[in-house]
């Protein structure tokens, strides 16, 4: 899984704001300001998270994601950002950013929904993974920093809604977002009126909008020509708790030939069964180690229809039951 490499500005601008230094943390190879990055547009997820993680170590500052949702550009986004400002409406820019969003970050998802009076956005990491506090501040921050740049600094979402804790002083998150937020929802969303979604917007430019999105639509199919791995991998999230995860049904999902599919994980190295037994493995542990979850549960969770199936698969990867493993983790 990989990651806009521009949307590392929003970080770089963050680090100046409090007076420190970014080269520090973020390698010249990866990002500098008007440079070409060394390593291409795109990142993996796993190093730009690692630079978040030490931006918040670095700047010690609880409320640090609201900081940084305040420095995004809508240039860091690139192409989609110049769209989002063309944009006639919040809807039709919050859509359209829902369209295209697996340009920015391949493992967010975004789901979008409607309770009456009111548009709702929603982020979800696939495999039911929590999102690090500071990276939901940013992100539901963010889109309200983006939606203000065209409905007006006035704006106030309907409601707010994250998983995280209550931090120890909510006021910068009241602040910055004008409601008081629901901490220890069961959900990470931000809504808006209808009203204020749909209301026309003097910003809006369609011959902009054409533009982008004619190179918005060639981005996201180079992406996916180059990382049919990732897209399988994405999928198989998706089917798992069905229990119907064969390799048709990916190539099906993926819109081509089980060969095709064969061929191309094995050029990038991998193959469809190792690609799904890793991801068990990788889930298998996560969920263990939150005992939120019965192991009943997570069976299903990994798409076995029986408990039996998956201890026995789970003692084959690393040697223990998964009561055992789970109780080596208290």
């Amino acid at each position: 899984m990989t990651v806009y490499v521009p949307l590392i500005g929003m970080l770089w601008r963050t680090l100046e704001s409090y007076g420190l230094d970014p080269a520090c943390i973020i390698p010249e190879n990866i990002y500098r300001p008007g440079a070409e990055p060394g390593l291409g547009d795109r990142v993996p997820l796993e190093i730009f998270e690692g630079l978040l993680t030490r931006a918040v170590a670095l700047a010690g500052d609880p409320a640090i994601g609201l900081r940084a949702a305040e420095q995004l550009h809508p240039s860091h986004l690139g192409a989609l950002g110049h769209a989002w400002m063309a944009s006639p409406s919040l809807r039709t820019a919050i859509m359209r950013s829902h369209r295209f969003h697996r340009m920015l970050n391949e493992r967010l998802a975004v789901r979008i929904s409607e309770p009456p009076g009111f548009l709702q956005i929603e982020y979800q990491k696939p495999g039911r993974a929590g999102i690090q506090a500071e990276q939901l501040d940013a992100r539901l921050g963010a889109l309200l920093h983006l939606c203000r740049f065209n409905f007006g600094a006035d704006l106030v979402p309907a409601y707010v809604c994250m998983r995280r804790p209550e931090p120890a002083d909510p006021a910068p998150w009241t602040r910055f977002f004008g409601t008081p937020v629901q901490f220890g929802a069961a959900i990470d969303c931000l809504a808006f009126h209808t009203r204020d979604a749909d209301k026309p917007l003097t910003v809006s430019s369609p011959q902009l909008v054409i533009m982008t999105e004619d190179i918005m639509v060639r981005y996201l199919a180079g992406l996916d020509r180059a990382n049919i791995a990732d897209r399988a991998r994405a999928i198989v999230l998706d089917l798992l708790p069905s229990g119907h995860i064969t390799e048709h049904s990916v190539a099906r999902a993926l819109h081509i030939t089980r060969r095709t599919l064969r061929n191309r994980l094995r050029n990038e190295g991998t193959s469809f069964r190792r690609l799904l037994t890793d991801l068990r493995k990788e889930l298998a542990r996560a969920y263990l180690n939150d005992r939120s979850y019965s192991i009943t549960e997570i069976s299903f969770l990994l798409g076995y229809s029986e408990t039996s199936s998956f201890s026995r698969a789970f003692r084959s990867w690393f040697g223990v039951s998964p009561s055992e493993y789970r109780r080596s983790r208290q």
